[in-house]
C-alpha cells in the first residue's frame, strides 16, 4: 500500500466557480427577501437562490469526490476519520456562530426584526426544535430562524458527507461507485416506489413523505456531481472526447443559460426542470472548466479568486447583510428607484466585506487545524490550496 502523501492537484477555474456561485445565490436572495419589509420584489434575476444552492451541490459532489478519490489513488484507502473531521472545521464553526447570532442576538436588535417572521420562530421554539437545528437534523417540520434559514444546504451535505467517503473507499470498482451515485440521483423515486409497494403510503402523510423526497432530490443533485468525477478519474476516453469539444461546451451553456432565461421570463418559475437535472447540467460546467485543457469557461481572474475564497462567509452572511442593507435603505430614502439602487449596493457590499472578515479572522483559524487531518502534500510553493466549498 502506498504510503506517501499525493501530491494535490490544482483545480483550475474552481474558485470563480465558486465565486459565481455565490453572487447568484446572493443577488437571487436579494428580490427573495425584500418583500418581508414591504418592499415589492422586481423578479427581474433569472436565478432563483435554490438554482445557485444546486450549482453549488454539484460543484461539491465534483470537487470532494475527486479528492477522496485522489486520496485512495495516493494512499490505497479513505481515513474517514480524518476527511469527518475536515468538513466539520470547515463548515460547522461558522454555522454554529450564525446560529447563535441568529438565536440570541439580531432576534432582539429592533431593526433586525424579521416583520410576521421573528414573532412565527419564538411561538415555534421548543426543545425538539432546538435540538434539529443544532444537531443538524432534517427539518421536516418547516421550522426556520431568520437569517440562517440557508441551514437547509448545510444539512443536506452534512448528510452526503457523512456516506460520501465510505462509497469511495469501500466500493472498489469504479463502475459499482458509479452505479451508487445514479442511485442516489434516482433515490426520490425508488423511495416512493417503495412507500407504495409496501402500503407505506396509506399510514405516512403526504406532506412527510414529500419532505422526505426533497430532501434526497438535493442530495441526489449533489451525487450528479460526483458522477463526472467518477468518469474523470476512470479516465474514460468517451466522455473526454464528448464533453471536451468546443461544440458540446458551447451547447451546454447555450441549454443552461436559455432553460434558466425561459423558465424565468416565460413560464415564471426557477424550476423548468428538475433541480437534478440543473445538476446534471452544471456538472458537466465544472468537469470541464476544471479537467478540460480547452476549456471555454475561464475564470482565473484575481476579482472572482478573492469571491471565491471567501465564498462561505458570502452565503453564510448574505440574510442578515441583505436584511440590514434593506431597514437602511427604507430609512435613507422613500424613492423606490433609490432604494432598490441602495439595496444592491449595500447588500452586495456588506455581503462581500464580512465574508472577507469571517474568512480573515474567523474561518482561517479553524483552516489551519484542518490542515493537520489533511493527506496531501504541496507539490511546489507556487501551488495554492483548494479550500473545499461548504
Amino acid at each position: 500500500m502506498p504510503s506517501t502523501a499525493p501530491a494535490k492537484v490544482y483545480f483550475k477555474n474552481l474558485t470563480g466557480l465558486r465565486a459565481i456561485g455565490a453572487i447568484r445565490v446572493l443577488i437571487g436572495h436579494i428580490e427573495f427577501l425584500k418583500p418581508f419589509w414591504g418592499v415589492p420584489a422586481m423578479h427581474w434575476f433569472p436565478v432563483g437562490g435554490k438554482i445557485g444552492v444546486t450549482f453549488f451541490f454539484a460543484l461539491s459532489g465534483f470537487l470532494i469526490t475527486s479528492l477522496l478519490l485522489q486520496e485512495r489513488e495516493g494512499t490505497g484507502t479513505v481515513r474517514l476519520k480524518h476527511f469527518w473531521l475536515r468538513r466539520i472545521l470547515r463548515i460547522l464553526p461558522l454555522y454554529y456562530l450564525l446560529l447563535l447570532l441568529s438565536l440570541f442576538v439580531f432576534s432582539h436588535i429592533g431593526f433586525l426584526v424579521v416583520p410576521g417572521y421573528t414573532d412565527t420562530m419564538f411561538r415555534e421554539l421548543s426543545l425538539t426544535n432546538i435540538l434539529v437545528v443544532f444537531l443538524l437534523l432534517p427539518n421536516f417540520n418547516n421550522f426556520s430562524i431568520p437569517y440562517i434559514d440557508q441551514r437547509w444546504s448545510i444539512v443536506v451535505e452534512e448528510q452526503f458527507y457523512f456516506i460520501q467517503p465510505m462509497l469511495v473507499r469501500f466500493l472498489r470498482s469504479r463502475y459499482l461507485l458509479l452505479a451508487s451515485f445514479l442511485l442516489i440521483g434516482l433515490s426520490p423515486e425508488l423511495v416512493r416506489l417503495f412507500v407504495h409497494v409496501t402500503g407505506l403510503d396509506k399510514s405516512l402523510s403526504p406532506s412527510l413523505i414529500s419532505s422526505i423526497t426533497s430532501q434526497l432530490k438535493y442530495l441526489a443533485c449533489i451525487a450528479m456531481g460526483c458522477v463526472f468525477s467518477v468518469l474523470y478519474f476512470r479516465k474514460e476516453s468517451f466522455s473526454k472526447r464528448l464533453f471536451f469539444t468546443k461544440t458540446f461546451q458551447w451547447l451546454l451553456l447555450a441549454g443552461v443559460v436559455g432553460s434558466i432565461l425561459v423558465g424565468h421570463y416565460v413560464f415564471e418559475t426557477s424550476e423548468l426542470f428538475d433541480y437534478r437535472i440543473y445538476a446534471l447540467l452544471f456538472g458537466m460546467i465544472v468537469f470541464n472548466a476544471t479537467m478540460n485543457p480547452a476549456t471555454i469557461f475561464r475564470l482565473e481572474y484575481p476579482f472572482l479568486n478573492f469571491l471565491g475564497k471567501i465564498s462561505y462567509g458570502i452565503y453564510m452572511f448574505h440574510p442578515v447583510c441583505i436584511g440590514t442593507s434593506i431597514v437602511f435603505s427604507i430609512y435613507l430614502t422613500s424613492n423606490l428607484v433609490l432604494q432598490n439602487i441602495l439595496i444592491y449596493i449595500l447588500s452586495i457590499s456588506i455581503t462581500v466585506l464580512f465574508g472577507w472578515l469571517s474568512f480573515r479572522y474567523y474561518e482561517s483559524y479553524f483552516l489551519k487545524l484542518k490542515l493537520n487531518f489533511s493527506i496531501f502534500r504541496w507539490r511546489s510553493k507556487k501551488a495554492k490550496a483548494i479550500e473545499e466549498p461548504q
